[in-house]
């Protein structure tokens, strides 16, 4: 299937999303209540941040700069509240997992857009955001940077790694004694999302690598579950990709079902231009 064709998560994008999407790249992310609410939810919900660099990468392919500010500010913050490094050593593991839980709405289901969503935009520009093809591109150029923080649960592999909705899930059953097993894997993607962050910096330029930028969907996926990646831009690009992962030395866990996502909660139609 042509990757511009693949369902986004259940539908594609709505009028309404890339209209909003369209203004929202152009410095929203600067607002800072705007930047406050994306950080209660650890971004967005699966459909909107997949949404989102979708939509970031359609128009701008070489310079998808406002998810790589959001994200690296995340796992800069994941690492912190899981770090056993210096005074965060003296914070017990189980209390992390009060700080990695969502504690505000998606920013953009909050303000009304969904799948159905109206939008006011040129034809032209609605086909041009809900193209995947320069997602998948990116996914398939710097998939070292990824594939080996995808999720065992989300992609049914095994795999050790954990995104942050099944971390939390882990947590809650085992009393948060798995936030070690996870430590390295955040640690790694945040360094990498730094490092990315900083080549788009005038004299740092050049200096990302692929493990870099493919830290960027790891990110994401960790952030909010890998569901919707893969069954968007990352396609069959996952397909060998368990067998670079390791898979989980705990017995019991690698046949845990799969835990939903939260669905969308019903919205308002705030409609216009709020919140961009």
């Amino acid at each position: 299937m042509n990757s511009a064709a693949k369902p986004l998560t259940g539908a594609p994008l709505s009028d309404g999303e890339v209209d909003f999407l369209w203004w929202f790249i152009q410095g929203s992310l600067m607002d800072a209540d705007v930047r406050a609410r994306l950080h209660l939810h650890w971004g967005l919900c699966a459909r909107h941040s997949l949404a989102f660099f979708v939509v970031e990468s359609s128009f701008r392919p070489h310079l998808i700069h406002g998810c790589t500010i959001l994200y690296s500010e995340l796992m800069r913050r994941a690492a912190k509240h899981l770090s056993d490094e210096g005074i965060h050593s003296l914070i017990p593991d189980r209390l992390a997992l009060h700080f990695l839980r969502t504690t505000g709405p998606c920013h953009i289901c909050d303000l009304g857009y969904g799948p159905h969503s109206p939008g006011n935009a040129p034809r032209e520009r609605l086909d041009q955001g809900r193209d995947m093809s320069s997602a998948t591109r990116f996914a398939s150029e710097n998939r070292s940077g990824w594939r080996p923080h995808v999720c065992g649960i989300c992609s049914g592999s095994g795999s050790a790694a954990l995104c942050r909705p099944h971390l939390i899930a882990a947590m809650e059953a085992d009393g948060g004694k798995c936030a070690g097993e996870q430590r390295e894997l955040v640690k790694n993607i945040s360094s990498h999302m730094d490092r990315f962050d900083n080549s788009f910096r005038w004299e740092q330029r050049g200096t990302d690598t692929a493990e870099d930028r493919g830290a960027l969907i790891a990110a994401i996926g960790w952030c909010s579950g890998w569901r919707s990646l893969l069954d968007g831009p990352l396609g069959d690009l996952t397909a060998d990709a368990a067998a670079e992962q390791p898979t989980r030395s705990r017995g019991g866990r690698a046949g845990e079902q799969e835990i939903a996502l939260p669905e969308r909660p019903p919205t308002r139609n705030t409609g216009g231009s709020d919140g961009r």
